[in-house]
């Protein structure tokens, strides 16, 4: 059976590295490729540099977004703008200033999660202990066969089992 000749082009390296770092997923590239995501598996197995280059670009988007989520986490200034229109004036007013951003600790508390699990990690809960399913069947049968013989025998089921 004739496999059909590869759709890969040369000029995809370069430009999955960019879309990449644009912050394109594996779904996105495949889909400005033309071609399905599976094809862009077999491209990274069958050529290297396609895969290196979908893993620098991955790495760009990676840092822009670590870097924004820091700069959120501690806080930051920014640059904005306020536009006005003061009754008589002929020309509106622009005025450039500094704001401050406040952190966020819900951004700070998502990085030391990643950055530190050991300490900032959300705890897990204990273990389940291990159930015995044959003692929990055995119990419960015998709870029936109380029930039971107390019906039979007239008693309250809470005296039947001799304990009252």
């Amino acid at each position: 059976m004739e496999t059909r000749p590869s759709t890969f082009k040369p000029a995809y390296i370069r430009q999955a590295r960019e879309l990449y770092a644009e912050g394109l997923t594996d779904r996105e590239l495949a889909a400005a490729f033309g071609v399905s995501r599976s094809t862009i598996f077999r491209w990274r197995a069958a050529h290297p540099e396609f895969a290196e280059a979908t893993r620098l670009g991955k790495e760009v988007a990676d840092d822009r977004v670590e870097r924004a989520l820091y700069e959120r986490a501690i806080g930051y200034e920014e640059e904005a703008v306020s536009v006005s229109l003061p009754a008589g004036a002929k020309e509106p007013v622009i005025v450039r200033y500094k704001r401050e951003v406040r952190a966020d600790v819900t951004a700070a508390h998502q990085w030391l999660r990643a950055r530190r699990p050991a300490v900032w990690a959300c705890p897990t809960p204990p273990p389940e202990e291990d159930t015995n399913i044959a003692e929990e069947i055995r119990k419960a049968m015998e709870r029936v066969e109380r029930i039971a013989g107390s019906r039979s025998s007239g008693q309250p089921p809470h005296l039947a089992s001799g304990s009252g």
